[in-house]
C-alpha cells in the first residue's frame, strides 16, 4: 500500500511563534524525525547573506545612507537594525529591497529540492511568513509557544539587544493572536527541551500524513 509519506512530492511545514520563541530549535528537532531529504530555510539566514553582500550594502546605501556602512565596505548590521526599528519607513524601504531576493532564494531552493524526484520535505523559519504570504505555500503550520519574558531574556542574551529593541521587533511582525489561530498545532518551548521529542511525536505523524502539492500551485503572486 502507498501512503503520502511515500509518494513523490514536495510538503512544506512553516514555523511561527515571537521573537526568541526557539522556532530553530523545533526546526531541529523535526528535521531529526522526517524522512529524509529534509531541507531547512531561515529567512533571517537569508538576509544575512544578502546583508554581507558588496552589491546590496552599495544599493541599501544609496536609499538609506553610507552611514550604515562598516569600514570594509559593508553594511554594518546593527547600525541597519537600529535605524530601521526607530523608523518605520525606512524598515520598510530595506524590506522593499530585500524581501524580493529573499522569496527568490526560497523558491528556488524549494524547486531544487522538489525537482529531486523522491518524497522531501521542507521546514520554513521565516519571520514575516504570514505578511509576505507565504503560509499560503504550506501545508502544515506550528506555532511555538513561550512567554513573553522569557523570549526577551533569550533574544536579548543572544544577540545583545536591549529590551526596546526586542519590543520594536515584536512589535513591527504580525500579533502572535493571529499567528496561533492560524496553526495547526502548538508546541510549548519553555522548559525543558526533553520536553520536546513527546510533543512533536503526534504532529510529526501528522506531517506524514500530508499529501505533497507541486510549489508552483501554492506559490503565492
Amino acid at each position: 500500500m502507498v501512503t503520502n509519506q511515500q509518494l513523490p512530492g514536495l510538503r512544506i511545514v512553516g514555523l511561527s511563534g515571537g521573537i526568541g520563541a526557539g522556532k530553530s530549535t523545533v526546526a531541529k528537532y523535526l528535521s531529526d524525525s522526517l524522512p529524509k531529504p529534509v531541507l531547512v530555510l531561515s529567512a533571517d539566514d537569508e538576509v544575512g547573506e544578502l546583508l554581507n553582500s558588496a552589491e546590496v550594502s552599495v544599493q541599501v546605501a544609496e536609499v538609506l545612507g553610507n552611514h550604515l556602512l562598516g569600514p570594509d565596505g559593508l553594511l554594518d548590521r546593527s547600525a541597519v537594525a537600529a535605524h530601521i526599528f526607530s523608523d518605520e519607513k525606512a524598515r520598510k524601504t530595506l524590506e522593499g529591497l530585500l524581501h524580493p531576493a529573499v522569496r527568490s532564494s526560497i523558491f528556488n531552493k524549494l524547486s531544487a529540492l522538489e525537482q529531486s524526484g523522491g518524497a522531501v520535505w521542507a521546514l520554513l523559519d521565516v519571520p514575516l511568513m504570514h505578511e509576505n504570504g507565504l503560509d499560503r505555500a504550506c501545508d502544515f503550520e506550528i506555532f511555538v509557544e513561550v512567554s513573553a519574558a522569557e523570549r526577551c531574556r533569550r533574544a536579548c542574551q543572544r544577540h545583545g539587544w536591549e529590551e526596546n529593541e526586542w519590543k520594536s521587533r515584536e512589535k513591527a511582525q504580525l500579533p502572535l493572536e493571529k499567528k496561533q489561530q492560524a496553526a495547526d498545532a502548538m508546541v510549548h518551548n519553555e522548559g525543558a527541551l526533553s520536553s520536546l521529542p513527546e510533543q512533536l511525536a503526534p504532529i510529526v505523524e501528522q506531517i506524514l500524513s500530508l499529501a505533497p502539492r507541486p510549489l508552483r500551485d501554492r506559490w503565492p503572486a
